[in-house]
């Protein structure tokens, strides 16, 4: 029996651009992000810190995570660089 693997097409991703490894990367950390978002209790904070280090190698991109932040932050309301920068500062 084969495994389906789900992806949220609403994530501001470029899904030509990545291969299908770096794009189940990049939609945990983002699908983690949101359950922090909305509690926080309910994520570990080192686990997300670790996924935030990956999503960054994997984008390599300033100007890319910014479209992707800005994309994301307006469906989520969640900026992702602020909410990151906050978890870094508290941990």
């Amino acid at each position: 029996m084969a495994l389906a693997l789900v992806i949220n097409m609403d994530y501001p991703i470029d899904y030509e651009t990545y291969s299908t490894e770096e794009i189940i990367v990049i939609v945990e950390f983002l699908s983690m992000l949101e359950q922090y978002a909305s509690n926080h209790a309910t994520v570990d904070k080192q686990t997300l810190l670790n996924k935030y280090e990956r999503y960054r190698e994997i984008l390599n991109n300033l100007s890319e995570e910014k479209r992707i932040d800005r994309a994301f932050s307006q469906t989520t309301n969640i900026p992702i660089y602020k909410t990151m920068q906050s978890l870094i500062k508290s941990s």
